[in-house]
């Protein structure tokens, strides 16, 4: 499964322009709650400021417009028990859909080393709330590591 993330659409591989290639993944990072969760950088379509969402809220997605476009939203702040999103994060599908996703604060960019990406055992990703994490990362960080799990767009909404 490690392969199959690394080469798919949703991960790049970034070459530095010295003699050795650096291979790496952009992801935004985002935190709901305690638990920091992440976006590949190229499934990220654009980051604005919250946009008015319609639908009924019981179950944790909304309808919202962008220009010509609709957009899901996928409350995640509800899984995670957190307060609203002021920042929205849109991701893209592969079959071109637009989620987005509701955040308190606005996400970072960060570079890390594919060789710190795990994948997550299939155990931990059905017992638990992030079902929609596939891998996750330890980032050193001063002096602790910070752990972030890695989402994929195309499982960002509950099954049916």
């Amino acid at each position: 499964m490690k392969n199959a993330f690394i080469n798919s659409r949703l991960y790049s591989l970034k070459h530095s322009h010295s003699q050795s290639t650096v291979k790496s993944q952009k992801i935004v990072v985002f935190s709901m709650g305690n638990i920091h969760l992440a976006l590949p950088s190229d499934a990220v379509y654009k980051v604005t400021n919250q946009i008015p969402v319609y639908g009924t809220g019981f179950n944790g997605v909304g309808l919202a417009h962008l220009g010509d476009r609709q957009i899901t939203i996928v409350e995640l702040h509800r899984r995670f028990f957190t307060a609203k999103g002021k920042y929205l994060i849109i991701a893209e599908s592969k079959a071109g859909e637009l989620y987005g996703i509701p955040v308190a604060s606005v996400p970072t960019l960060m570079d890390i080393p594919l060789s710190r990406i795990q994948v997550l055992p299939d155990s931990y990703r059905h017992a638990d709330l992030l079902a929609i994490a596939t891998h996750v990362c330890h980032i050193p960080q001063a002096d602790t590591l910070l752990t972030v799990f890695l989402l994929d767009v195309e499982q960002l909404l509950p099954s049916s």
